[in-house]
């Protein structure tokens, strides 16, 4: 921007949009390199993962990695608070539209959103299928950071619904690994279309799979409840 001093001189000073359209610009940079690093760390894992190939995948010069990263760790953890802080901000949003709602039709919609989520970032599977396997560094600070506080939340949820009697007895922790197995199918989306000509990303799809999920939950409850026997 241009303007003129007492003197009738013509200074240069910085433009207000200027910087913003260049913050603007680096936080899109951000964006698409972790994206691209999410893909990459999903699909080789962190050993085999390469700055270059991210670089590429992103469609930028390695050296901005450096630049806004520093290390293919920091950019591994910054993954990792995207995808993982990510889910949480929706599953907390969810539940507070939610007060009030009967305990069933809360537990329904929130597993809904809990398998659109996984729906629209397979990734998250394949992350974790890489970094769950063995114990190290980063699995220690990946269940401190991320895995541990949404386990907790969800055994205190899945108790919540057993102390209610429409989810199956039994240890909550069991419950909450048989929940996240039944969101593997959406990193199955090229087997899943082979095999049924349908997009495993779909809306109706991905709902439909969610209310299969929870009616198999409330049944199982129900007929244990009808015959009088509970199995602990």
């Amino acid at each position: 921007m241009t303007v003129r001093s007492s003197a009738g001189r013509r200074d240069r000073r910085p433009s207000a949009g200027r910087g913003r359209r260049s913050r603007e610009h680096a936080g899109q940079t951000r964006e698409r390199i972790q994206q691209a690093a999410l893909q990459e760390f999903a699909e080789v894992g962190f050993a085999a993962a390469s700055t270059r190939t991210i670089a590429a995948r992103a469609g930028v010069n390695q050296q901005l990695i450096t630049y806004h990263f520093e290390t293919k760790l920091a950019l591994w953890k910054a993954v990792a608070d995207r995808i993982f802080g990510g889910l949480r901000e929706v599953l907390a949003a969810r539940h507070r539209g939610l007060e009030g709602v009967d305990a069933v039709t809360n537990a329904r919609l929130l597993l809904i959103e809990y398998f659109r989520f996984v729906a629209d970032h397979p990734e998250v599977n394949r992350f974790m299928v890489h970094e769950g396997a063995r114990r190290g560094p980063r699995l220690v600070w990946l269940v401190r950071r991320h895995l541990r506080p949404l386990f907790t939340e969800m055994r205190r949820r899945i108790a919540d619904a057993q102390a209610h009697g429409f989810t199956p007895p039994g240890d909550p922790i069991h419950v909450a690994y048989l929940l996240v197995g039944a969101t593997m199918l959406f990193s199955q989306a090229a087997e899943f279309k082979l095999l049924t000509g349908r997009d495993v990303r779909a809306r109706e799809v991905v709902d439909a799979h969610a209310e299969l999920v929870m009616k198999l939950l409330v049944d199982a409850t129900a007929r244990e409840t009808a015959g009088g026997v509970r199995h602990e």
